[in-house]
């Protein structure tokens, strides 16, 4: 049978018309994700415009979490290009009783791996714990390539607790777990749900869960279940609506769905751009008709 699997909502940040994080509309958000089955949050990822934030606004994003988010796993994310950096954020996250530090590995200059390493061996030293690998070699341009001596030894060294696998090659999870079976890897990619249970995923981390948290829940409920035929329609129109929001434009389009449903997300930052009525009408459209679940 397989094991109860994690489901964490990756969260947006929402703004105000003033371009402020908006407190109110964020813990509504959570509220609402928490009666969908949400185990936990990942704060300021991709989604969250992690990098069009101050410092000062990750760590109250930190803050806000760790005072709402009461008895839940929450996942701080501080990956930068500056190890100073991140520590400075996770030790902030850490203060404010936050157990989980998250980071990209730093990107934008050629970084060697033994570079990369040290950067996840720095920040485990200085937050006293395992940290979580946030592999999205689609953004980063890093690779984690378990034939690499320098990312073997990672992997081995304990400083590496967990992985969001948002990397499309599913068989490196097996290779992680021949290197440490300790680590968990959590999969990244809503639309490849049954290749990451397949391989034995610990969970799942999801961007579009801020909206579509039911229609993946009965995915894992079902599968490995006499129903799990009915998985694969699921994931089809799970699939489509994926498309959509990404050819238009990911953070913008789940503010504008959450506004379907009741939260006032508020607008991206630029350089990301609004939705425009042609976007907007294309999302109506393959809302409409594809979300099947939706509490």
């Amino acid at each position: 049978m397989i094991s109860r699997k994690e489901m964490i909502s990756a969260s947006i940040t929402i703004f105000d018309e003033n371009n402020h994080i908006d407190d109110a509309e964020m813990q509504k958000l959570w509220k609402k994700n928490i009666k969908e089955g949400a185990d936990g949050f990942f704060i300021g990822g991709s989604v969250g415009e992690c990098f069009l934030l101050s410092t000062e606004e990750r760590i109250h994003m930190f803050e806000l979490a760790s005072s709402t988010l009461h008895d839940l796993d929450i996942y701080a994310h501080v990956g930068s290009i500056s190890t100073d950096h991140a520590i400075e954020m996770a030790k902030a996250a850490l203060s404010c009783g936050i157990k989980y530090i998250a980071s990209t590995p730093p990107f934008y200059f050629a970084f060697t791996t033994k570079e990369l390493a040290h950067y996840y061996y720095d920040l485990a030293e200085a937050a006293g714990r395992p940290v979580l690998y946030y592999d999205i070699p689609s953004s980063t341009h890093a690779d984690l390539n378990t034939d690499d001596a320098e990312i073997r030894a990672l992997l081995k060294s304990g400083a590496i607790g967990m992985i969001k696998h948002t990397n499309l090659q599913s068989y490196r999870m097996k290779r992680i777990k021949s290197i440490n079976p300790d680590i968990k890897i959590m999969g990244g990619f809503e639309s490849r749900m049954i290749p990451m249970l397949n391989y034995h995923c610990d969970g799942f981390i999801g961007s579009t869960f801020n909206f579509m948290l039911p229609q993946y829940n009965k995915i894992v409920e079902l599968y490995e279940t006499p129903q799990k035929s009915e998985i694969y329609k699921i994931i089809s129109a799970s699939t489509d609506i994926l498309q959509i929001l990404l050819n238009v434009g990911l953070p913008a389009s789940i503010k504008y769905i959450l506004g379907r449903q009741g939260i006032r997300a508020g607008n991206v930052r630029r350089p990301l751009l609004p939705l425009n009525d042609a976007a907007k009408a294309k999302l109506d459209a393959v809302i409409d008709k594809k979300l099947i679940y939706n509490n």
